[in-house]
């Protein structure tokens, strides 16, 4: 049974109205509001606490599956009514997928129902055709070549003579058909236009985009000649203009402006790109193109199957709409953050939704192999979220995927279903949960042990900046704060300067470069580079933002290391099946014995619910060559990683030999401390898996005891208790 969907937002206020959008294969659906405490099934853990909210009465809304169009384009609406004869066409194209087997549009002259009436487009063999309605008028065998550049022409005569040439930049290379005295291709009267589709229908909020072109393509203009001969420009888009938004500009003083669909990558590089200036903003007419994608994905556009106003009773907290349909059972994930006139609780958890929505949809189990000798020493088992997830390639691509053409892909958005941000995913890699689910640990600690606490997200951070953390005395991150944003990091520091602190429990923190589109706040944006551990990287010339228009990549190239931050940065990534604990330091300063008060153990945390200890998948090392401010205390260490563990690429100078973790003495996690001079400190973990050994033994064990004597300490730090 299909059963899922995704709400309009990540987080939202008491009293806030939140659209649901639903798809299901059941007739009727029922709607309920929960709290989620604790995701993990795990015999070994306190199991899944899913609380209901009684003020929120359940409730029906009808089923029916809903579709979802994968593709984008660029969807033209007016180009004035007016006859094919006497048009001429012009773009420029670098296929990246000439012949995959179905037909790809390049440029559409479409009739006034939507129909296309004059098209340029390759068909399954990658042929170029020139196609009148239904007919095709012309065709030319063209011998694509991988990152060349075409300008693709058609002359459409008064009398109805059309002629089709392609010419090659690199080397002017050129291919032409006669005239082809087809009159059909004269009789269209068309309106509108779509570029690198054939059509693009709308359908509600959905757009509906045709046959999509993979590639880049730039610069599309119409011409037109009159019967005296007069030529006259009809439209002239220019992709390089106004490429942070999802409009396309026509420079040809008509006004025709397009709307670009589907979000496909924009400051990409065009066909008169140099290999000079790799910043965009400096030699815009070079970042001339937009490279479309058949499985690009910006908004799903269902209908809301239900409006709901947020209970106003409801406290700070980790959420969902529960959806039952027969045995079927989903849960729909959202924060509740406090209102602006509530009272505030001293600790706030920041969820990391950037990272969630990096993440979603990823499908890199369907393309990487990491068993055996690889990255993991135990088979790999897709659970049912990722199974779910290949049952529904309609529901896009992850930061972590590649495009069909094998392009990266550079954003993603929340609105659609993300099976992986569930309360009960389990993450293929681990065979235990991530991201939110793990999360989720953390949110139960703190309602076990009768913790006051404020749940914020990422989106919240960067649309809110510093002030939204200024009344909190500890802010605790997530698992896995990957992705974060300048605006989100001018926030930490801030909040460090004020006397605020912050307890970083997770690792490969404050990585990624992110951004987030300023009309479009659903859509992320990264551009992965050549140095960083990274499941692709982009294209040469393509590591600026479009949205913002800033530097991608690693914070660290960008001089804000993660280590200035928390005193540790990502150092190593392993996934074996038992990771270790952290060994105390021999020797620590007095005034940091209150760490350990209640600890009898040398080892901290050799036990947890994700890979069996308390430093795995993804940990941070101090270094003071890689920022971590040298007055950083390290509290322990962990030790014992295997080598399925191996120093991150960006720390290797060279190719060398002993770069796993029994061989390397950086391959670790510490535990550290970082006194900052506004009064707060850091207290950081440097491990994705730490959280998860908090249940441990009742919650009754030294990892527990450690964060509840930190807390202690730095909630204590700031006079306005």
């Amino acid at each position: 049974m299909t059963l899922t969907g995704y709400l309009n937002t990540l987080s939202a206020v008491p009293g806030e109205m939140v659209d649901l959008m639903v798809s299901a294969s059941a007739p009727e659906v029922e709607v309920a509001l929960v709290r989620l405490r604790h995701g993990d099934d795990n015999p070994q853990g306190p199991g899944r606490r899913i609380l209901p909210v009684a003020s929120f009465p359940t409730r029906t809304v009808e089923g029916g599956e809903r579709d979802v169009h994968l593709g984008s384009c660029v969807a033209v609406p007016s180009i004035g009514r007016q006859s094919s004869s006497g048009v001429d066409l012009s773009v420029l194209v670098q296929p990246t997928t000439p012949a995959v087997g179905r037909e790809q549009g390049v440029l559409s002259l479409l009739a006034a129902d939507g129909s296309a009436g004059v098209t340029v487009l390759l068909d399954a063999t990658g042929a170029l055709i020139l196609r009148a309605g239904q007919d095709d008028v012309t065709s030319l065998a063209v011998a694509w070549r991988s990152d060349s550049w075409y300008r693709i022409e058609v002359g459409i005569s008064v009398d109805g003579t059309a002629q089709l040439r392609c010419t090659e930049l690199r080397g002017r290379r050129e291919v032409w058909s006669g005239a082809a005295p087809e009159a059909a291709v004269a009789r269209a009267v068309v309106e509108s236009a779509v570029v690198g589709a054939v059509t693009c229908g709308r359908v509600g909020a959905q757009w509906v985009p045709d046959r999509v072109f993979n590639g880049k393509i730039e610069n599309p203009r119409i011409h037109r000649t009159d019967a005296g001969g007069s030529r006259s420009l009809v439209a002239d888009w220019r992709f390089e203009r106004e490429v942070g938004s999802a409009l396309s500009i026509d420079v040809s003083g008509h006004e025709r402006h397009g709307i670009v669909v589907g979000a496909p990558l924009r400051a990409a590089t065009g066909a008169s790109w140099r290999h000079e200036e790799v910043d965009f903003t400096k030699v815009p007419d070079q970042y001339g193109a937009i490279h479309f994608h058949d499985d690009d994905l910006d908004d799903a556009g269902w209908p809301s199957s239900l409006r709901f106003a947020v209970p106003d009773d409801l406290e700070s907290g980790v959420y969902a709409v529960e959806l039952r349909a027969g045995d079927a059972v989903d849960h729909v994930p959202f924060v509740v953050r406090p209102g602006a006139d509530s009272a505030r609780a001293r600790i706030a958890v920041l969820l990391p939704t950037f990272t969630y929505i990096a993440y979603a949809n990823e499908r890199m189990v369907t393309r990487l192999d990491f068993e055996g000798d690889q990255m993991s020493d135990h088979p790999i088992h897709p659970g049912h979220r990722d199974i779910e997830l290949a049952q529904h390639p309609e529901w896009g691509l992850s930061m972590y995927d590649v495009h069909s053409d094998g392009s990266t892909c550079s954003y993603s958005t929340h609105l659609r279903p993300i099976p992986n941000l569930r309360p009960d995913y389990r993450a293929w890699l681990q065979d235990a949960p991530r991201h939110l689910s793990a999360d989720l640990y953390l949110v139960d600690w703190l309602m076990e042990k009768g913790y006051g606490f404020d749940v914020i997200t990422d989106h919240d951070l960067h649309r809110d900046g510093a002030p939204l953390l200024a009344d909190y005395a500890v802010v605790i991150t997530g698992s896995h704060p990957e992705y974060v944003s300048a605006r989100m990091l001018d926030a930490f520091d801030a909040h460090a300067e004020d006397g605020g602190s912050l307890m970083y429990l997770g690792g490969n923190g404050f990585y990624w470069v992110t951004s987030q589109d300023a009309v479009r706040p659903h859509l992320l944006e990264i551009r992965r580079g050549p140095v960083g551990t990274r499941p692709s990287e982009g294209a040469p010339g393509q590591g600026f933002h479009s949205t913002t228009g800033e530097p991608g990549g690693m914070w660290r190239q960008r001089g804000r290391w993660p280590n200035s931050l928390t005193g540790v940065g990502m150092t190593a990534q392993g996934w074996d099946s038992r990771a270790p604990g952290f060994r105390r330091s021999a020797e620590l300063p007095p005034e940091l014995a209150f760490v350990f008060d209640g600890v009898t153990e040398d080892v901290i945390g050799d036990f947890g619910l994700i890979m069996n200890g308390s430093s795995g998948d993804e940990i941070d090392r101090f270094d003071p060559e890689r920022g971590s401010p040298r007055e950083t205390v390290v509290l322990a260490t962990s030790t014992g990683h295997s080598d399925f563990y191996l120093l991150a690429g960006e720390d290797v100078m060279a190719s060398r030999a002993g770069l796993g973790g029994t061989e390397s003495a950086d391959v670790r996690s510490d535990m550290t401390w970082l006194e900052k001079p506004g009064g707060g400190a850091v207290f950081s973990v440097g491990s994705i898996c730490f959280t998860g050994a908090l249940s441990h033994d009742g919650y009754e064990n030294n990892v527990s005891t450690v964060i509840g004597n930190v807390l202690g300490e730095l909630l204590g730090r700031r006079g306005d208790s």
